[in-house]
């Protein structure tokens, strides 16, 4: 299955916050080739951003993810259809759009808030219990 994972993600596993085991499953199967992983490029800064202010050297968390994820990148069109959704956060609403240009299943995050349009939203609980079943 192809997934999108939003920056809470890599976050939970990178410094082993409340959804670790789940975030730790997600990306086993992404390099098992059981799922594939796609991921905004402003995620990594994101991650390294959050990481420092953390004290957290994620250089090596942030080559595995590189190494076994599909980095991509917004464009004009991209950006300006993200700026057109009915959303306060422009992060969210780049992350859909790009999502939604990759042709994901599924977007995972934990972010209760983020943008709901035409893909399926679920979080790493709901997508590890999918997988699992």
């Amino acid at each position: 299955m192809k997934i999108f994972l939003d920056t809470n993600i890599l976050l939970d596993l990178l410094l082993e916050r409340e959804k670790f085991e789940e975030a730790l499953i997600i990306l086993n199967s992404i390099e098992r080739g059981m799922n594939e992983g796609i991921i905004l490029d402003i995620t990594l800064v994101n991650v390294d951003y959050i990481a420092k202010r953390q004290k957290v050297d994620a250089t090596e968390f942030l080559k595995l993810i590189v190494k076994n994820c599909k980095v991509v990148g917004a464009n004009n069109e991209l950006s300006m259809e993200a700026l057109e959704l009915d959303n306060k956060d422009f992060e969210d609403s780049l992350q859909y759009v790009c999502a939604k240009d990759e042709r994901c299943e599924q977007i995972v995050t934990n972010d209760k808030g983020f943008y709901l349009g035409e893909l399926e939203v679920v979080s790493s609980s709901a997508f590890v219990d999918g997988f699992l079943a």
